[in-house]
């Protein structure tokens, strides 16, 4: 290496005083110039490193072992060192900078991905005891509600019997109603004619009796009603509803009040009504006993109010208690149906979560496998980089004595390409064939071929004239010639005539004819001999395939063109 190579003084005297070297503070161009150190320098400031230098100790005990002959050879320690690098894999070795930066590289990865594991299962151990405790919620939900649920179906039986019987007791009630109005309508019409049992019947007549149960009929009818129709329930129950609930059961418990409260002053009233009606009614002549029973009455109907008054207490508190149990009962139920939906709500999204996190998980995986396949893959790159460097170094005189060789392939090949195409030697061919000078007229070949093919046409037309003349003439020939044909195959054995004088001659005539034509067969035929003997370049077969085989021809000139390039 006689030229400049990349290493220079600031990088290799520090390295040099790495080493322990004093230079003196010479340069190393000089160094670096001369064949006989370039390389060896370059190698030392490759392949060494500061870091293997030893220490004293270290000398120390290298001499030691030197001396009692325990050290390794380079092949033993080589050996030793892949040994332990195949039984440790990933062992670096001391010095070997890049192999250190991946392990560390390595290590901070592992780190990393151990970090973002136990921050993984840290947050999957929340979401399994958030689970458990929503699945334990969610149980005495379910069993709250399982629970409610039983109760409203007892009680839906319970209620049903109950309006079935308190619908048997109104069906009494207005049998005995209907009776009581029948008796008394018989009783009246039997009385019309009596003013006196009249006057007593309409004083002391079952009309109170009939008033109290039509009171009791209404109570029930109502009570029946209000249990009949309050038990529907509704399955989309919202806030909104149970509101309404909450604010219709205050309002109902407000007109019961003034409703319970009206009644009794208006029973009270109408009873005392009623009583001075029957005092001013009997003022007159009054009997004792008349008094007496009069009080007896009025006890009577004071009892009969008081019983009255304690029976719609109790059915007005038992009715308002069951309305306000069963809007509870609503609105609890209401409730613990949106508190179920939040919690599915809830578990659905801590499932998202969870299945999204697996997801997240297994993409960090296989991005970190696709990224350590990459750098993998950069490592191999930048080994064969190097390995073809010093291919290229190792065979660059070759290359280059072969990249001169196919140039000047090139320039042969581009010298022969460009006689092929200056020199055409089907166009010469053309040319000779039909005897004119080259020319650089493209139109004068076709106008040539034209002009012969023209002429070849008027050949032709000339033979079939000539060969039509010819055959009329034979005709004629034959028809003039039958005399004379009938006059020399005469006689019955049908052999010419040898001693007629003019036969003779004739027959002379025609040998002499014969001779000649046998003269010219054979100077065509050593004409044509002489010919294809001088025919050196088939000039004539050329011409011959021109006018008869023009497949044949192309193919010739193909051969022609393929050996010219060669």
């Amino acid at each position: 290496m006689n030229h400049l190579c990349d290493i220079s003084d600031e990088e290799f005297v520090p390295f040099l005083h790495g080493l322990g070297v004093e230079t003196y503070k010479k340069s190393f161009e000089w160094m670096l110039h001369d064949p006989n150190f370039a390389e060896v320098l370059k190698w030392l400031y490759m392949n060494l490193d500061h870091n293997n230098a030893l220490s004293a100790r270290e000398e120390c005990r290298y001499i030691e072992l030197e001396k009692r002959k325990c050290l390794l050879t380079s092949d033993e320690l080589e050996a030793s060192i892949s040994s332990i690098q195949e039984q440790f894999g990933g062992l670096c070795l001391p010095g070997d900078q890049d192999s250190i930066e991946d392990v560390k590289m390595d290590i901070i990865m592992l780190k990393e991905q151990l970090a973002m594991l136990e921050r993984h299962e840290a947050i999957v151990n929340d979401l399994t005891k958030q689970n458990q405790v929503i699945k334990e919620e969610l149980d005495v939900e379910l069993m709250k509600l399982s629970a409610s649920q039983r109760q409203l179906a007892e009680e839906e039986t319970s209620t049903g019997e109950q309006c079935l019987a308190l619908a048997e007791e109104v069906d009494g009630i207005v049998d005995n109603v209907i009776d009581v109005v029948a008796d008394s309508l018989n009783l009246c019409g039997n009385s019309y004619t009596d003013k006196e049992i009249a006057s007593k019947f309409f004083t002391f007549g079952p009309f109170e009796a009939y008033r109290q149960s039509q009171a009791l009929f209404l109570s029930h009818f109502d009570l029946y009603v209000s249990k009949r129709f309050s038990n529907k329930q509704n399955d989309k129950i919202t806030d909104q509803d149970i509101r309404t609930a909450l604010t219709e059961a205050k309002n109902m418990e407000e007109r019961l009040s003034d409703a319970v409260c009206a009644y009794i002053s208006t029973k009270a009233e109408l009873c005392g009504e009623q009583a001075k009606l029957v005092l001013v009614a009997n003022y007159n002549n009054v009997h004792p006993s008349q008094i007496t029973v009069c009080s007896m009455e009025a006890q009577s109907a004071v009892e009969i109010l008081d019983q009255e008054e304690s029976i719609l207490d109790q059915q007005l508190q038992d009715a308002v208690r069951h309305f306000v149990s069963s809007r509870t009962n609503l609105a609890v139920e209401t409730a613990a149906r949106a508190a179920l939906n939040i919690r599915e709500k809830v578990h659905n999204d801590l499932a998202f979560l969870l299945e999204t996190t697996h997801q997240a998980l297994a993409l960090d995986k296989l991005l970190y496998c696709a990224l350590r396949n990459e750098l993998r893959s950069i490592e191999e790159l930048l080994h064969f980089a190097s390995h073809l460097r010093q291919y290229v170094m190792s065979e660059n005189e070759a290359v280059c004595s072969r990249i001169e060789s196919m140039n000047e392939i090139c320039a042969e090949q581009a010298l022969a390409e460009q006689k092929l195409q200056t020199s055409d030697v089907l166009q010469n061919t053309l040319y000779s064939i039909f005897g004119v000078e080259s020319s650089d007229d493209a139109t004068l070949l076709v106008r040539l071929q034209s002009e012969l093919q023209n002429r070849i046409r008027e050949l032709n037309d000339n033979v079939a004239d000539g060969l039509n003349k010819k055959e009329m003439a034979l005709v004629t020939y034959k028809q003039s010639s039958k005399p004379l044909k009938d006059y020399i195959w005469d006689g019955c054995t049908k052999q010419p005539n040898c001693y007629d004088r003019t036969l003779a001659s004739m027959m002379h005539t025609l040998r002499q004819e014969m001779e000649k034509v046998d003269r010219k067969v054979l100077d065509a035929s050593g004409q044509f001999t002489s010919v294809k003997n001088g025919d050196k370049k088939n000039l004539r077969k050329i011409w011959q395939w021109f006018l008869t085989d023009q497949a044949k021809l192309l193919s010739v000139m193909k051969s022609v063109q393929s050996r010219n390039y060669m």
